[in-house]
């Protein structure tokens, strides 16, 4: 079976991202475990509708079933035992500061870096910030009105690609209207102010609305797919790749 890391900056459950899907789950057939992972929007209240409606659409819009898996709590220690005997997971929205805490408390963290050592790590939006050697901390930033700081992150991006960098999903997002939500919802002056805080060997990988990127870990080489572009910034150089790209030396 193949090694993927995939990264999807939103609509991991649009029409869209139903042909992605399809292409992944079919290089691993319909006998492999496949599992959906709430922990990034564990804390909502209405997080058992959003599993439902993750279920249902990989069940009957992609064609595969998947097995949910709860650990939405720090006390959710079976996860590492349900991940260690998955070939492929898929996990979501929500909050990455949320992910982090309760991904390391249980374990689950080193699991899913070692799902990179034989199977495929499905990720998108918040569950896709938090693999970043930093982590931007939405939710405290953008609700709380916090002064822009990274978090340590699983770091497992330069575990498959020997990089690092702080992933951004929600690229290029225009939800707010009248005022700057781009890079996930922080704006260009807060992008600028956690920019400088990185050290030179440290990037960004930014993943527009719509789209993602699909890393051969073994070829170490990777597809931009969907509706927009994925972004690469290393000390204020940038490289965009957009949908259809084949990314044979990745971010050179």
């Amino acid at each position: 079976m193949p090694r993927l890391l995939v990264l999807m900056g939103s609509g991991e459950n649009s029409p869209a991202m139903v042909t992605p899907h399809q292409k992944i789950l079919k290089a691993f057939g319909k006998d492999s475990v496949r599992l959906n992972l709430d922990t990034p929007y564990g804390f909502q209240e209405n997080a058992d509708e959003l599993t439902e409606r993750i279920r249902g659409y990989f069940n009957t819009n992609v064609g595969f079933e998947i097995k949910d898996v709860k650990a939405r709590t720090k006390d959710a220690n079976s996860v590492t035992d349900e991940i260690r005997s998955a070939d492929w997971v898929f996990s979501g929205p929500g909050s990455p500061t949320y992910a982090l805490n309760v991904w390391r408390a249980t374990g689950a963290d080193n699991a899913l870096a070692d799902l990179l050592d034989r199977g495929a790590l499905v990720l998108a939006s918040a569950a896709a910030m938090s693999i970043g050697s930093k982590v931007m901390p939405v939710y405290e930033m953008y609700k709380v009105g916090e002064d822009p700081f990274w978090l340590e992150g699983l770091n497992l991006l330069e575990k498959a690609i020997g990089k690092k960098a702080a992933v951004i999903a929600h690229y290029n997002n225009t939800q707010g209207g009248n005022h700057d939500t781009r890079y996930c919802f922080a704006g260009e002056r807060r992008f600028k102010v956690l920019e400088s805080q990185l050290d030179s060997e440290t990037g960004i990988l930014g993943i527009d609305e719509h789209t993602g990127i699909a890393i051969d870990l073994d070829s170490q080489t990777a597809e931009v797919f969907g509706k927009g572009n994925v972004t690469y910034r290393l000390n204020g150089d940038e490289k965009v790749y957009p949908t259809k790209s084949m990314i044979q030396n990745l971010f050179e």
